[in-house]
């Protein structure tokens, strides 16, 4: 294979990757933020910036539960705090 081809396979491998990160995120939260705990560690060893740690551990906190994306239809447009 030439180097564009494995440029390509590569590219393509890493946005199946993500992909699959971010839907596991989705449907799995304890995951999700178990994994970017990992991530803020990982970023605090590799002494990154203090803002991409700072996002990683703020991500990594629970949510409350709320709001139109866990709602049944919006019935009578109370569908919970609006943000």
């Amino acid at each position: 294979m030439h180097v564009p081809q494995w440029l390509q396979v590569l590219v393509a491998a890493m946005l199946v990757m993500a992909c699959a990160a971010y839907w596991l995120g989705r449907l799995f939260p304890r995951l999700g933020q178990k994994g970017w705990q990992a991530t803020a560690g990982m970023l605090g060893r590799l002494h990154a910036p203090e803002a991409l740690i700072r996002h990683a551990q703020a991500r990594s906190r629970p949510r409350r539960k709320g709001g139109c994306g866990g709602c049944s239809g919006c019935e009578g447009g109370n569908c919970g705090p609006k943000s």
